[in-house]
């Protein structure tokens, strides 16, 4: 009984995710640090009790064994930074930071198909209308509003499937916070590289080179932030300074969070000395195989002026805009490697393993969110990594990788549809 009404309150967390993706860029404040943790942890715990008291196969229970390390592993290095904190910052950082490297256990709650199904239609259903009442009177600009709104790229890879209204209403969203906004290049690629997956795959999967072609492209985007990363390191090619190889001038007139009308060049690099920066503090302090916790960041000379305005007394920065170089700084070189691992294993079950195209379509997108991890998505308790997390849990579900291209179908319009959703789930329960 306790169990079954922890599992109808799963789907309710969407929003309070949601809402703490652009809190930080409103008008006026959204709840305070102290209230955020309170309801960040019985959302974990919530997740937690779920997923204890479910029944997870066999199959998946194996293949979920590379995950169970790695959120192992993490909670190693958050117990490690109770004892590697040494001032009020640094506990509040491993507080908020410990949490937003928790929230992967949403790859065990996405194992099962409907509950993955739940989650997406209260944020259809509930989520999404508040967004159009409660966004623009927080005076979010159309950068800020794309992190509320990341199920939809998820919900794109679903596009040929869905029903008519869902198809406009992925079509809207996509249109307004993915390209609206030039400036944020962020959301520009990863709201379009579903609608590339689509064009490129759906439309040619009768072609008999196209699973081939679905496989190299996986093992690409695997190899390739590591081999331009070996590259830069050797000082042979650098990938970020775009501004030497790309000719012309491009810039994005956009409104900062101050309301200030400013001009982005959309080919200056950002992100190399943010590699140098973690690299040398890494080697400097000799913690670059186990990390240094979530409690502590990088030593940086960029942002040293900004260290000493948070009161640290250090010139370190506790996260960068990089995923993989916190991952780096918290988790060392073995979090990187079981990082690395997670994200070839669900790729690889998501393309080699599967019955259905939208499978591999999620399985590329994961593996394409690998090399994106090189570039930015940096680790926040927000959702942008409750969908990364989802979609990896989705990739490991055995459930969902053995469904035709037909019963997606059926599970893809119970998300808009109660009635449809009733079938779905009198017709699939018995399977699970």
């Amino acid at each position: 009984m306790f169990k079954k009404t922890i599992e109808k309150i799963i789907p309710f967390t969407v929003l309070p995710i949601a809402v703490f993706s652009v809190q930080g860029y409103a008008a006026r404040p959204i709840g305070n640090t102290a209230i955020w943790w309170f309801i960040e942890a019985l959302i974990l715990l919530s997740f937690f009790v779920v997923i204890r008291y479910s029944q997870i196969k066999l199959e998946d229970r194996k293949a979920m064994q590379i995950v169970k390390w790695y959120l192992a592993w993490n909670v190693f290095n958050i117990i490690r930074g109770i004892f590697i904190a040494e001032t009020y910052w640094d506990y509040k950082g491993l507080t908020s930071m410990g949490m937003a490297l928790l929230i992967q256990i949403v790859a065990y709650l996405a194992l099962n198909p409907d509950r993955v199904q739940a989650m997406l239609s209260f944020f259809i259903k509930y989520a999404l209308p508040l967004a159009v009442i409660l966004l623009p009177l927080q005076g979010l600009t159309l950068g800020a509003i794309g992190w509320y709104f990341f199920p939809v790229s998820l919900l794109m890879l679903f596009f040929p499937v869905l029903p008519i209204r869902g198809k406009i209403m992925v079509i809207i969203v996509t249109l307004i916070v993915g390209f609206m906004d030039l400036g944020a290049r962020s959301h520009v690629i990863k709201y379009s590289m579903p609608i590339i997956l689509l064009l490129i795959f759906y439309t040619s999967r009768h072609f008999a080179l196209s699973g081939k072609f679905m496989k190299v492209a996986r093992k690409v985007l695997i190899i390739i932030p590591i081999l331009f990363f070996v590259l830069a390191v050797t000082g042979i090619f650098e990938i970020f300074k775009m501004d030497q190889y790309i000719r012309g001038d491009y810039v994005e007139v956009r409104k900062n969070t101050e309301g200030e009308v400013v001009e982005e060049n959309l080919t200056s690099d950002t992100r190399t000395f943010l590699y140098v920066e973690v690299l040398q503090s890494a080697l400097k302090h000799n913690y670059w195989l186990i990390g240094r916790t979530p409690a502590r960041g990088n030593d940086t000379e960029a942002f040293a002026h900004q260290a000493e305005e948070d009161k640290t007394m250090r010139t370190e920065r506790l996260r960068n805009e990089t995923g993989i170089l916190n991952t780096f700084t918290w988790t060392g070189v073995i979090g990187v490697i079981l990082l690395l691992l997670v994200f070839y294993q669900a790729s690889y079950l998501a393309i080699y393993r599967s019955n259905n195209i939208y499978s591999k379509l999620i399985g590329l997108f994961v593996a394409f969110r690998w090399a994106y991890f090189w570039v930015e998505d940096y680790q926040a308790f927000d959702m942008n990594n409750f969908v990364l997390w989802l979609m990896i849990g989705m990739c490991f579900s055995s459930a969902f990788r053995k469904m035709s291209d037909a019963e997606v179908k059926l599970w893809a319009w119970g998300i808009f549809d109660r009635k449809v959703k009733e079938r779905y789930n009198r017709y699939f329960q018995k399977n699970w």
